[in-house]
């Protein structure tokens, strides 16, 4: 059975309207941790811990390192100890920490799949994902104008990106073979889709993987 998943948002009162489920394989998160985490994430210190380890806790920023399933010991012991992470220090306290933890090791359960909306055009259009994966879909709407999704086929009612804006829901995809698709219902450029192909021959998901350096 598909569920719709959507990702941790600002407020908790909008998880009854956005998220109809969002649990781990083995018991329900303390959602309202992870929602504090998330919102710590990208806000404390005026840059968020996003300023140095990206958004999506990639280490795409240049400044921290790879985030996504990291524990709480780990991320104590930066916050005591690595130099770059005095930017925070005294401005988090031990259930903050706790907070961030949890979403980072939230973020870990999902695999992240990212596409750019560019001149009402989706890079990448496609991505490969293995049948069972739990998936973090992050759409980045770079256009002015606000654009509106929707994915019958993965039960995701539409929704709409502001421009310049970046929006991210999950997804459990099915233990069986498909194409699903993501359509932006009024982009100028007709018939744009993003597709996701469950297929068996597509890379399973592990959990937790630094990138390789190019």
């Amino acid at each position: 059975m598909k569920k719709t998943r959507n990702a941790i948002v600002g407020l908790a009162a909008l998880f009854s309207v956005l998220v109809p489920e969002v649990r781990s394989a083995d018991a329900q998160p303390d959602l309202k941790l992870i929602e504090k985490g998330r919102t710590l994430w990208l806000t404390v210190a005026g840059v968020g811990c996003a300023g140095c380890h990206g958004r999506f806790g990639e280490g795409d920023v240049g400044i921290g390192p790879y985030n996504r399933g990291v524990g709480l010991s780990k991320i104590q012991a930066a916050i005591a100890t690595v130099e770059q992470m005095r930017i925070v220090r005294g401005k988090l306290d031990a259930r903050d920490i706790e907070a961030v933890a949890a979403y980072n090791s939230w973020l870990g359960q999902y695999q992240l799949v990212k596409t750019l909306l560019k001149r009402d055009r989706f890079d990448p259009s496609a991505v490969d994902i293995y049948p069972g994966t739990a998936v973090q879909l992050a759409i980045n709407n770079s256009g002015q104008s606000p654009r509106k999704f929707a994915a019958s086929d993965m039960e995701v009612a539409e929704f709409e990106i502001s421009g310049r804006t970046v929006h991210d829901f999950t997804w459990q995809a099915p233990e069986r073979e498909g194409i699903y698709t993501l359509r932006c219902t009024d982009c100028q450029a007709p018939n744009q889709e993003f597709t996701v192909n469950v297929r068996r021959s597509a890379k399973p998901y592990r959990g937790p993987e630094k990138p390789e350096k190019k």
